[in-house]
């Protein structure tokens, strides 16, 4: 990967041409996307702009000829979420920025991908349908809404993980090149702080009341989940507690999954409320 990274930087043609066929090959737009934001990074808004058009025309493609926009919306997550990064120097505000342009993109999804969401709604159809026939359930038109908002959240939360994906990826890269050590350093610090935590949590509280609970809800999840993340890394980088304990704990991620994540949400909000990881005491580097 790295030498991806510093194929890009010898210059914005090199670049251009990783992110266009990483764009144009299945489902590696995630490769593209992290080229175009460690370009804007690295060189700012003009540069990092010529190497996302030519990464949009193949996306663009996926998108009117197989009514797929997911390269297209990451594409453009990414690259605005690098540049806020580049201007900010803030992660915080970055992963708050990705939070409100999913959102919005969520909210216009049955406009960009129409087709999509009718067809899992058939499926979701037919699933009720058989449901409701084996139960007292009641197929109505509050229960469908209700289930097509699940769809669209879904759909948001898995476009704002692959855009911040792609971000971090540039962001790992960048400091492989030019700061080694640094993005574990940033990444382990990690946290939102009590205005952003409180921000998100009222904001998901609100969209109760206008329809859009689960899109909300779903997206805050998303930051939130990797700041727990990233207290776990940190916790376990000030302890030096080896390799092993990450292998363990992503395992019971997935063996636990959804309640890990359940889990590591309280665990963020926690820290957001008083920074417990930085009272953790560091141990000594072996030797």
């Amino acid at each position: 990967m790295r030498e991806i990274a510093r194929f890009a930087m010898k210059g914005p043609k090199s670049a251009a041409v990783i992110a266009f066929i990483a764009c144009l090959v299945p489902m590696m737009f995630w490769l593209g996307a992290a080229t175009v934001a460690l370009v804007t990074l690295r060189h700012g808004l003009a540069k990092g702009l010529n190497v996302f058009i030519w990464a949009v025309i193949p996306a663009l493609g996926w998108w009117l000829g197989l009514q797929d926009p997911t390269a297209m919306v990451v594409l453009i997550c990414t690259f605005a979420s690098a540049e806020v990064l580049r201007r900010s120097i803030s992660m915080r505000q970055t992963l708050l920025f990705g939070f409100g342009l999913s959102v919005l993109l969520g909210a216009l999804s049955p406009v960009l991908m129409p087709e999509a969401i009718d067809k899992l709604m058939m499926l979701m159809d037919e699933v009720l349908k058989q449901l409701a026939s084996d139960t007292e359930l009641t197929l109505d038109d509050e229960l469908k809404g209700s289930f097509q908002g699940l769809i669209i959240g879904s759909f948001a939360a898995s476009f704002y993980s692959m855009s911040i994906g792609s971000l971090f990826l540039a962001r790992s890269w960048q400091a492989a090149l030019y700061n080694p050590g640094g993005w574990r350093e940033e990444f382990h610090q990690l946290r939102l702080g009590p205005i952003e935590m409180t921000t998100l949590i009222v904001v998901g509280l609100l969209a109760s009341s206008i329809g859009y609970v689960s899109l909300v809800v779903f997206t805050a999840l998303v930051p939130i989940t990797i700041c727990g993340l990233a207290l776990f890394h940190g916790v376990v980088g000030k302890k030096n507690l080896g390799g092993h304990w990450m292998i363990g704990f992503y395992a019971l991620v997935i063996v636990l999954f959804p309640t890990s994540l359940a889990l590591l949400a309280f665990l963020a909000m926690l820290d957001s409320a008083i920074d417990f990881r930085d009272k953790v005491q560091a141990s000594p580097n072996d030797g």
